[in-house]
């Protein structure tokens, strides 16, 4: 059997640094093919602070314009959990070395409007990144990421050409959303992120709480 060359060995070694190299050339492309949705383009602030998404939603029934405004309103710690200002206050058994934070959200948008689904993150100085969630903090509750009221939706996107308009729980034209989220303790938030089924995505700065 005839032995490998210096050369072949030299050659199959430097495959692997050869192929993370072309990946991490390629990455943003990827993303770009893959992933049309994942948040890219920041959208400008008003001098108010607040940021307005204006662009289309395509669902089984064509395309449709979406309007929304938003604006961060606050992002505190908490020792319980409350869905909604008046709601009932639910205690939470937070673990040693986590913090609960609990950040409320203002959104105005036409009544009418298909929003869609939509993702919230709260990131640190160093883009680690967290998602709403409560895990088992608090008894009963499933915390999830929503750009609407609970309860209180609004239009759906529709599934299919020929079936009939869904019904739904008519939305505010503005109100708050709250999202309560479980993060390491010593974490110190610098942004929130919001961003619907397109790249572009709000970004608000966070005071120090």
């Amino acid at each position: 059997m005839r032995r490998p060359t210096r050369r072949t060995v030299l050659t199959i070694a430097a495959l692997p640094v050869a192929l993370a190299l072309a990946l991490g050339a390629s990455s943003q492309r990827l993303v770009d093919r893959w992933w049309p949705t994942f948040p890219n383009e920041q959208l400008a602030a008003a001098a108010d602070g607040s940021v307005r998404l204006s662009d289309t939603l395509d669902d089984a029934k064509g395309t449709h314009p979406r309007v929304v405004t938003m604006r961060f309103t606050s992002l505190e710690r908490v020792s319980d959990y409350q869905e909604a200002a008046g709601a009932k206050t639910l205690p939470a058994t937070v673990p040693a070395d986590q913090t609960l934070w609990r950040l409320t959200l203002h959104f105005a948008a036409d009544p009418r409007t298909v929003l869609g689904a939509c993702e919230v993150q709260v990131r640190d100085a160093d883009g680690r990144q967290y998602s709403p969630g409560v895990g088992d903090a608090v008894e009963d509750v499933s915390e999830f990421t929503s750009c609407t009221p609970p309860g209180a939706a609004g239009p759906m996107a529709a599934l299919s050409t020929d079936g009939p308009d869904q019904s739904f729980d008519p939305r505010p034209a503005e109100y708050d959303r709250r999202y309560h989220l479980l993060m390491p303790s010593g974490v110190r938030p610098d942004n929130v992120r919001v961003w619907f089924d397109t790249p572009l995505y709000a970004e608000f700065d966070v005071t120090e709480p």
